[in-house]
């Protein structure tokens, strides 16, 4: 009897202990940052990967890129990649989208990153700045979305 009395006491000190530690929001989300720095690619660029479509991070596995779209009802074809077009780094429309390789504004769409030629593609209805997601949570599904700025 007196043994249980000792135990139950350490018992409740270590799940108080335990229910007292902070688990913060890192804990929760993925921190996998890419290695290598990636670009929205397309026909505006003529498929050059220049600086200025560069991908930024900007919380955890979410990385933006802004573009001008100038033309509205034109369809603006382009992928999510890194300076060569790597294996693993090649993000196109995933064949499993309903939708094919047309984007909706503000839907996401699952991305393949090991395809060659599914391309995205948008038709704005007006011109203006788009900005360009894609959220690497689940690395093997990433996400792509337009929004307008």
């Amino acid at each position: 009897m007196i043994l249980i009395k000792k135990i139950i006491p350490l018992a409740i000190a270590g799940l108080l202990s335990a229910c007292s530690s902070q688990i913060s929001i890192n804990d929760v989300l993925p921190q996998k940052e890419l290695d290598r720095t990636m670009y929205l690619r397309g026909d505006f660029t003529l498929w050059d990967a220049e600086p200025q479509y560069q991908f930024n991070l900007v919380g955890p596995a979410l990385y933006q890129a802004q573009v001008k779209f100038s033309t509205p009802g034109k369809v603006y074809e382009f992928k999510i990649a890194d300076a060569d077009f790597s294996e693993g780094f090649n993000c196109g429309y995933s064949d499993s989208y309903p939708q094919g390789q047309s984007l909706t504004l503000g839907q996401a769409a699952t991305a393949d990153c090991n395809t060659i030629y599914n391309y995205f593609s948008y038709t704005p209805a007006i011109k203006g700045t788009y900005i360009v997601s894609i959220d690497f949570s689940d690395y093997e599904e990433p996400k792509v979305t337009i929004t307008k700025k």
